[in-house]
């Protein structure tokens, strides 16, 4: 009887946090009512637009930190998609297809965040520093993006996402496919194939 009413009692909180969480990110997420949010925070690195940045779908299970760097990012998550813990830190957009597992301590990074080329990149640092003592502590408030290479990200349907993996910009996950633990992915990865590395490479297909 004791466990019982235990077991009442978290479901009772956890169904409480949820219905704070959907309160809380209802302007700029939408979220399925059959989504559960095991941890969620939304970065906001620019005043926000009146609008939905993050979508998710039915059944996922998600803990993820979503940090957007201007004004103009989207993530977007199917259904049935559970991620361990991930932070996705966008531009442009980011979108997982259904069906995907992730697991913990997951980057996804759809920017370089500062030119490779040091002319380009030269006053950022100061820039920086500047922004953060005028602007307290927003640090981009007046970043030039201008020479920052930006690109979308894909991963697509039951892709397993393996844990402390990094995938950058442009990159496209392929359906069913397996990023092995602790890669760093830079480009296109084949449907039903494995990979692993740092820059991940093929290990066989499936």
């Amino acid at each position: 009887m004791m466990l019982s009413k235990i077991k009442y009692v978290i479901k009772k909180l956890f169904l409480e946090k949820r219905r704070s969480d959907l309160q809380i990110y209802e302007k700029n997420v939408s979220i399925n009512s059959t989504a559960i949010l095991k941890s969620f925070n939304l970065d906001f690195r620019i005043q926000p637009e009146n609008r939905k940045y993050v979508t998710i779908g039915s059944k996922c299970l998600i803990n993820a930190i979503c940090t957007f760097e201007t004004s103009k990012g989207e993530i977007k998550i199917g259904e049935n998609v559970h991620i361990g813990h991930a932070h996705f830190i966008c531009r442009t957009k980011i979108e997982i297809e259904d069906d995907v597992t992730m697991a913990w301590g997951i980057t996804i990074y759809d920017h370089n965040s500062h030119s490779i080329y040091w002319e380009e990149r030269k006053y950022d640092n100061s820039q920086s520093y500047k922004d953060y003592t005028e602007f307290n502590g927003d640090a981009i408030a007046r970043k030039d993006w201008s020479n920052v290479v930006s690109r979308p990200i894909l991963i697509k349907s039951k892709a397993w996402i393996g844990f402390n993996v990094t995938i950058l910009k442009g990159v496209t996950i392929g359906e069913g496919a397996v990023v092995g633990a602790g890669s760093y992915v830079v480009k296109d990865v084949e449907a039903f194939t494995v990979v692993g590395g740092n820059p991940a490479k093929l290990i066989k297909k499936l």
